[in-house]
């Protein structure tokens, strides 16, 4: 990895996220709100099932839900299901950091990101893996990427595609320079919806199974970047995630595409030893084994409340971006 100290990253002063309950059908909802660049202030909102963890900064405003809030996962028996799968109802530190890096440009930010930064702005094809709620794609779709949202069935059945319908024809703060705004991008299409200046649509992928049984060739072989967030805290999820970047950087060969990862480390308390959580030094050792190289974007010193031995305490960690290119 290269030398990365000097891209540890401030926080956006303009971008404000929060939350708030809302109730239906006698059930209590958690709504993420983050605002996007520009003049308009317009913000976004996540219907998520609990609090976010380590995506408030300061006094920004935290949901609390009652012990009553919480119910049996209605989906614990959806096939293919998970633990894994069951985070993904939430939203998560890396998640903040992501969108920062890659929609807040700061005066410092290395040239390399502030490329990225403005392909990204600029119409740039995304697929991302493992998208939880949809916080990050449906951002990048709304400052100007196409970005194609993928989770399980699960996901995207009751997260990624009601939160894009709630998002869907926000105005575009970021004026919109396409002449055919209305044409939905024909790898997102039929079912493609603008969001923003962009435009986003979903659909479910298992990184257990091959790719090509899952997308369509116009799907995976346009791809200018993969992205990720908070996607292998657990060590056997990099094995497959890795398997799939893989196939898309095969399918996507002809525009090069990199794989913009964030990562929280939480392996504090086992250190490297860790058999549960992945490592830092396990996500570079896995990617050096592919030959592939790796560099930090940015990253930042972060405090996530958590519960321990029945009592909520405030746990020090990092969370990272990395760029990953085959």
């Amino acid at each position: 990895m290269q030398e990365s100290h000097h891209r540890r990253r401030l926080q956006s002063e303009g971008l404000k996220c929060s939350e708030t309950t809302e109730r239906e059908d006698a059930l209590t909802f958690v709504i993420f709100h983050c605002n996007l660049p520009g003049p308009l202030n317009t913000e976004l909102e996540f219907n998520c099932r609990e609090p976010s963890c380590g995506a408030l900064e300061g006094d920004e405003k935290a949901a609390k839900l009652a012990d009553d809030d919480y119910t049996v996962d209605p989906n614990f028996f959806d096939e293919g299901y998970s633990m894994a799968g069951a985070t993904g109802f939430k939203v998560w530190t890396g998640s903040r950091l992501l969108i920062e890096t890659l929609a807040w440009p700061q005066s410092d930010d290395c040239e390399r990101l502030k490329e990225i930064q403005k392909v990204i702005s600029s119409g740039a094809q995304l697929i991302e893996l493992g998208s939880g709620v949809g916080v990050v794609g449906t951002y990048l779709s709304a400052i100007g990427s196409q970005v194609l949202l993928t989770d399980l069935p699960t996901l995207v059945e009751n997260a990624i595609d009601c939160n894009l319908l709630r998002n869907k024809k926000i105005p575009a703060s970021i004026p919109i320079l396409s002449s055919d705004e209305n044409a939905c991008p024909s790898w997102l299409a039929p079912d493609g919806m603008r969001i923003g200046k962009g435009w986003a649509n979903s659909t479910s992928l298992d990184w257990t199974f091959p790719l090509d049984e899952q997308l369509t060739k116009d799907q995976s072989s346009s791809i200018d970047f993969i992205i990720a967030s908070d996607v292998v805290f657990l060590a056997s999820m990099l094995t497959s995630l890795l398997n799939t970047v893989q196939s898309l950087f095969n399918a996507s060969s002809s525009n090069n595409p990199s794989f913009i990862l964030s990562f929280q480390r939480r392996d504090a308390k086992d250190g490297e030893e860790s058999a549960t959580f992945t490592t830092v030094n396990g996500v570079i050792a896995a990617v050096e084994k592919r030959g592939w190289s790796l560099d930090c974007l940015a990253w930042r010193p972060v405090t996530v409340r958590k519960e321990a031995d029945g009592a909520v305490i405030d746990d020090e960690s990092e969370v990272f971006v990395f760029e990953i290119k085959p």
